[in-house]
């Protein structure tokens, strides 16, 4: 696919809480796109958006929130007024949701293998043996030299670097054609933060993966990104 092609679109978003019987927007104007196979990082300091915006394009926002403007175009369709089931395809199919807090993707007293296998078998029926196959390669893809530990630990039992691509791996076996990481490394030292980072730019290569990198230290992803924006109360700027 051209990187020319732009896969994702942001157009005026408005997103809005509902209070009292009325929408109060909470986010303004955010205009952006995101070429075919680029890693573009959305920066700006923390209360901006940044998250909000980035739950919007996947349909996941909360309780009482909802976009009141704007659209949010991908593959030249608008997808805010998806219903459930489309939501659900679009997440399963196109475009995944890496979140800060790695114990919160993850169930907490189930084995990564479990949670792994769950996933998998989504897309397609998979023999034992194959599925194990895959979930080694997976795995070695994430950086995980015995990915058979990784299959037997409970996410308590592992770091938060570890946990963060142990995410990755599970979103890979989704084959998404974007992956949106939202402050993927907020809550890692500056080792693992760089780690993380580093398979990202790795996995946007190696996958011909789209990847809207969200952050609030703009110095951090400086190296990674392709393009780098700065979203402001009031939008977005490049």
């Amino acid at each position: 696919m051209s990187r020319l092609h732009r896969l994702l679109q942001v157009d005026q978003l408005e997103i809005s809480h509902y209070k009292d019987g009325v929408f109060e927007p909470l986010v303004r104007d955010v205009s952006f796109h995101v070429q075919a196979g680029e890693m573009v990082a959305l920066t700006g300091p923390s209360g901006c958006g940044k998250s909000l915006t980035a739950q919007a394009i996947v349909g996941l926002l909360g309780k009482r929130l909802d976009v009141t403007g704007g659209r949010i175009i991908y593959q030249q369709q608008n997808v805010v007024p998806f219903n459930d089931r489309q939501w659900k395809q679009l997440r399963r199919h196109h475009i995944a949701l890496l979140i800060q807090d790695s114990l919160n993707g993850l169930n907490p007293i189930r084995t990564i293998k479990k949670q792994m296998v769950e996933t998998i078998g989504q897309n397609r029926k998979w023999k034992r043996k194959d599925i194990l196959l895959q979930l080694h390669t997976l795995l070695n893809e994430v950086g995980f030299a015995d990915p058979a530990d990784i299959l037997r630990a409970y996410p308590f039992e592992l770091s938060g670097g570890m946990r963060q691509r142990v995410l990755l791996a599970i979103m890979l076996s989704l084959e998404p054609k974007v992956i949106i990481a939202d402050e993927p490394t907020a809550a890692l030292d500056i080792i693992n933060r760089e780690r993380v980072l580093s398979l990202l730019k790795k996995l946007q290569y190696d996958y011909s993966l789209t990847v809207l990198l969200i952050s609030h230290d703009k110095k951090s992803v400086r190296k990674f990104a392709d393009r780098i924006l700065k979203m402001r109360i009031e939008g977005v700027t490049s």
